[in-house]
């Protein structure tokens, strides 16, 4: 009579320490681009935002000088930050003439030019380096406006 006899498994369970070295490896290799790919993200998501609020300041830095400069027809220059809305360190500068050289005609046309920048050093001036976005527009001197401003 033939007996059967059990088969011993000798195969351990687990892993070597050479397949985890490797696996560790190619976990690196892939992780280090996917780490590098998120910080450039934030980064760019960081210069977006700035960007986007500096288009926004400068079209309402515009559009409230037109609305001024069509009841009071001042020329002049005006500057200062956005601190009240939480971004102390975007700057702006709004100028304002009837010049011929600006674009403008004395006492008819008026030149409105509207910059805003992030002041990175804060010396509120604006520097080469430092991002900006700058909007112009005319504005016609028309009775209608002054009827309008008028009490």
């Amino acid at each position: 009579m033939i007996v059967a006899r059990p088969i011993r498994n000798t195969r351990r369970v687990g892993h070597t320490l050479v397949e985890l070295v490797a696996a560790s490896s190619l976990l690196a290799i892939a992780l280090v681009p996917a780490l590098s790919f998120l910080r450039d993200s934030f980064v760019r998501s960081r210069q977006l935002e700035t960007q986007n609020a500096l288009t926004s300041f400068c079209t309402s830095k515009l559009d409230e000088h037109l609305a001024r400069t069509s009841v009071s027809w001042t020329t002049g220059s005006v500057s200062g930050d956005f601190s009240a809305a939480g971004f102390a360190q975007l700057r702006f500068r709004v100028d304002r003439s009837d010049l011929p050289p600006d674009g403008g005609i004395p006492g008819r046309l008026m030149s409105v030019t509207a910059t805003v920048w992030d002041d990175l050093n804060a010396d509120a001036a604006l520097d080469a380096n430092e991002p900006s976005v700058v909007f112009a527009s005319k504005i016609a001197k028309l009775a209608k406006y002054e009827d309008e401003a008028a009490p």
